[in-house]
């Protein structure tokens, strides 16, 4: 008997969905376009135009040197979630990791605050979307249309695409990725070639020309953590996703190595480009590669960073939409949402409901944002609170990773993937968390931490009640972990 929220799966015909099972559709995706899910989520393009002035700012010169550094934190993480998707596939992730580890009161927690990091995402990026485009189709052709019709135009397409395809959705997503990496990437090069404003800078490369000594890196490294947001989503499309256990390691590891190399090679190419003694023009501008391109190219050049830009921005929306209708699909199938959000499409076996919940939560919590504080304000004020939301997420899946693996696997267990690695993650977050909260930002940030807080305590004291009254809702919790459950005989007893 397989339970209400789940979906029992054929073992003859693993791709063929059944009609009406709320099941999504199976190996719908392939190992590229798991891999550039992740890569668009972090929209490296995004990063280094909209970033890039900010960790200049904190790290100086060192600034590619730090973005090392903050690659390898990450890589640690990554590690961390290729060892569960080993093991474990669900469009849960991290709360689904969290509950089959520590416990389903842990995973409640988690899934609540994972929620709501994830679904700040989108009205913070539809608002930088609305605000870029509004100002780049004014100041660069003249054409003026206000910032919230193009968020809502965007939302809609958005929506509209997803609930049509997943893998069409993901096509789309890996086209805007190449053409908007060929666009700034030969900007990039051509500064390096032509030696920049005074020649290459080999300094870059250590950490002794912060702009502010050692807590200038430290403080960098919080930008960079929230650079690389996004790395994970691949994992939400765990079931769609053909042999899982092979390509989301992959996909996991390989898009922070490859964002790594590229964040570094970017940050290195602006500085020479700048210059070694430039570094506060670089901190002070607000549109850096627009401001190379037209020196060392032409305007025409810098128009094209413009599009590449706007490109960058559908990309990362594709894939943040794709991502947070799954997990919006998976809080409802196991219960911790209405069980109509975890429904999905007779025809196209694509989460339908949760599309449409979350498309018009984006536009109301966008639209009050943009208004309030202006779009591209809405823009790092979410995102600050977004990534305070998501960073206790990490800190609690290292420190569920060697529970699961010596409990679940205690013969696979090892120092260096399940206990060291984790531990060094782990540290890293904890000091990013510190670092965006010392000293004490002022408003409105001053409040976002407390919010956090708020959530935390509020779903953690709603998980015991649940469990205290028998709920269902909790106990459904990591009870089937979907297409694993029958291939994983040691959690049957999560049943």
């Amino acid at each position: 008997m397989v339970a209400e929220n789940t979906v029992s799966v054929s073992h003859e015909a693993p791709d063929v969905p059944v009609a009406g099972s709320n099941e999504l559709k199976r190996n719908a995706l392939g190992l590229p376009s798991a891999l550039g899910m992740s890569l668009a989520f972090i929209s490296p393009t995004i990063g280094v135009i909209f970033i890039s002035a900010l960790i200049a700012g904190k790290a100086g010169i060192s600034s590619p040197f730090t973005f090392i550094l903050g690659t390898l934190g990450i890589a640690l993480m990554a590690s961390t979630l290729a060892q569960f998707t080993r093991r474990v596939t669900s469009a849960g992730t991290f709360y689904k990791f969290i509950s089959v580890s520590l416990g389903r009161r842990a995973g409640f927690t988690a899934g609540i605050l994972l929620m709501f990091a994830y679904a700040l995402q989108s009205p913070l990026n539809t608002n930088l979307f609305g605000g870029f485009v509004h100002d780049t189709l004014k100041t660069d052709f003249g054409i003026s249309i206000p910032w919230w019709v193009l968020m809502i135009v965007l939302v809609v397409g958005v929506g509209a695409l997803a609930w049509y395809s997943v893998h069409t959705s993901m096509q789309f997503d890996i086209v805007f990725l190449i053409a908007e990496v060929v666009v700034v990437g030969i900007l990039l090069v051509l500064i390096l070639v032509r030696g920049g404003d005074s020649g290459q800078v080999p300094q870059a490369f250590t950490p002794t020309h912060s702009a502010s000594g050692a807590g200038g890196l430290g403080q960098a490294f919080v930008f960079i953590v929230l650079a690389f947001f996004g790395f994970e989503s691949c994992s939400t499309v765990a079931e769609e996703v053909r042999k899982p256990r092979r390509n989301l390691p992959i996909a996991l590891i390989g898009s922070v190595l490859l964002t790594g190399a590229w964040f570094t090679f970017a940050m290195y190419s602006i500085i020479v480009g700048y210059g070694a003694h430039h570094i506060d023009a670089l901190a002070k501008a607000s549109a850096p590669l627009h401001d190379l391109a037209v020196r060392y190219i032409g305007a025409w050049y810098g128009d094209l960073v413009d599009l590449a830009a706007i490109s960058a921005l559908i990309a990362v929306i594709l894939a943040i939409h794709t991502a947070n209708f799954r997990v919006l699909y998976s809080l409802g199938r196991d219960g911790l949402l209405p069980r109509a959000v975890g429904r999905t499409h007779n025809r196209h076996q694509t989460p339908h409901v949760a599309i449409v919940v979350y498309s018009v939560a984006t536009l109301v919590v966008g639209l009050i944002a943009g208004a309030g504080w202006g779009p591209m304000k809405a823009f790092g004020n979410l995102g600050y609170l977004s990534s305070l939301g998501i960073l206790p997420i990490f800190i609690a899946t290292n420190v569920a990773l060697p529970v699961f693996i010596r409990r679940r696997h205690p013969d696979e267990f090892s120092i260096l993937f399940h206990a060291v690695f984790p531990a060094l993650s782990s540290i890293t977050f904890v000091a990013a968390i510190w670092l965006n909260i010392h000293p004490w930002p002022a408003a409105p940030l001053a409040v976002m931490p407390a919010i956090i807080v708020a959530i935390v305590v509020i779903a953690a004291v709603t998980a015991t009640v649940l469990k205290r009254r028998g709920s269902e809702r909790l106990d459904q919790l990591g009870r089937v972990l979907f297409m694993e459950a029958e291939a994983m005989p040691e959690l049957q007893d999560l049943a």
